[in-house]
């Protein structure tokens, strides 16, 4: 399978860039809105990764609390069956909250302007079992008020997977259970796929869709971005 990359487009002009580099892009447009709109309250950007290709950046408000943050998160990239889901720092161990015995990790209440700052990063993990794993990074702080809370900067453009048999063809179909000859398959080649796994019409079919959670827990895609939710189009 050729090599995916990921790429996202810019919010503010629409431009796309390499995963690499759309940080330091929007980092461009924010000192400029920071010095156009003088205030003294504080915004977070905020990069968010997954499965190693699977990014989101925001623009996060410092009176936004984790648990928004962690609605929003899921909303975009992990909801299936309302499993538990804990923030750390990194590199601490996870510890039990003290004001919610069901809750581990750092209390959902605590509002981030009194937890983020530039540099530091925190373990996210939702679903204790099947468990998503991402890293946030804080990459900055801006003198920005963001009425809106939580503003998506850029995310991943659907990554460009072809099927695993004809290699012409985008992906939309994702096989749960591991196989020698792929996993995914377009639309035609499932067919061919059934032949040799029982199970695939049963049970085993799954989306393909722009998230780190894709075939974990019958996952089928978030409510937020919708539109770039779905397969790569060749």
């Amino acid at each position: 399978m050729k090599k995916l990359s990921s790429e996202g487009k810019c919010f503010y002009c629409a431009e796309t860039f390499a995963g690499n580099g759309i940080s330091r892009h929007l980092s461009t447009h924010l000192k400029s809105i920071q010095s156009e709109k003088l205030t003294k309250k504080k915004s977070y950007h905020v990069k968010i990764t997954g499965a190693k290709l699977y990014f989101i950046h925001l623009l996060i408000d410092e009176n936004v609390n984790l648990e928004q943050l962690d609605f929003y998160l899921r909303e975009i990239w992990l909801e299936c069956c309302g499993h538990l889901s804990s923030f750390e720092i990194k590199g601490t161990r996870g510890t039990q909250n003290s004001l919610d015995d069901g809750e581990y990790g750092i209390n959902k209440n605590t509002k981030v302007g009194g937890l983020f700052k530039k540099g530091i990063k925190l373990n996210y993990e939702y679903d204790f079992g099947s468990t998503t794993h991402l890293e946030i990074s804080v990459l900055n702080e801006y003198l920005i008020q963001d009425k809106q809370g939580i503003l998506l900067l850029s995310r991943n453009e659907p990554l460009k997977m072809l099927c695993d048999l004809c290699k012409q063809k985008s992906a939309e179909v994702v096989c749960l259970l591991w196989h020698e000859k792929g996993t995914m398959f377009c639309d035609s080649c499932k067919d061919i796929h059934v032949e040799e796994c029982s199970d695939f019409e049963d049970y085993s079919e799954g989306y393909i869709v722009n998230s780190p959670r894709m075939g974990v827990c019958g996952y089928e895609g978030g409510t937020i971005d919708t539109d770039r939710d779905g397969i790569w189009q060749k």
